[in-house]
């Protein structure tokens, strides 16, 4: 039975989608904070993720962000002047999955 709670469906979606690639947990909330620094014009760097304090450790952040670029979802771009700097950027297919899942999101909340 489908809940007319908005609340509900949103932990429902939540539920099931944590449930459907569970090595993929947690890699969603990183795209959504990227998507958000990269649309305020700032760029996002593994360190930028690790002191948010948001993402857990340096290894989790590492993990999430090979499984990210392993899938195509982000790009790792290094700087023009120091070589040694990366920044993190989604590919235009990690754009078109948040979409995706935005979209699905506000269906779901809608009801």
């Amino acid at each position: 039975m489908k809940s007319k709670n908005p609340y509900v469906r949103l932990l429902n979606f939540m539920r099931v989608s944590n449930n459907q690639d569970s090595g993929f947990s947690g890699c969603e909330e990183v795209m959504a904070y990227m998507h958000e620094a990269n649309a305020s014009g700032n760029t996002v760097k593994i360190t930028d993720l690790v002191q948010s304090l948001q993402f857990g450790t340096g290894p989790t952040v590492h993990r999430k962000v090979t499984e990210l670029q392993s899938r195509g979802l982000i790009k790792i771009e290094r700087s023009p002047t120091d070589g040694r700097a990366k920044s993190l950027v989604l590919s235009d297919a990690g754009a078109k999955h948040l979409e995706a899942r935005n979209k699905a999101l506000k269906v779901i909340l809608q009801g």
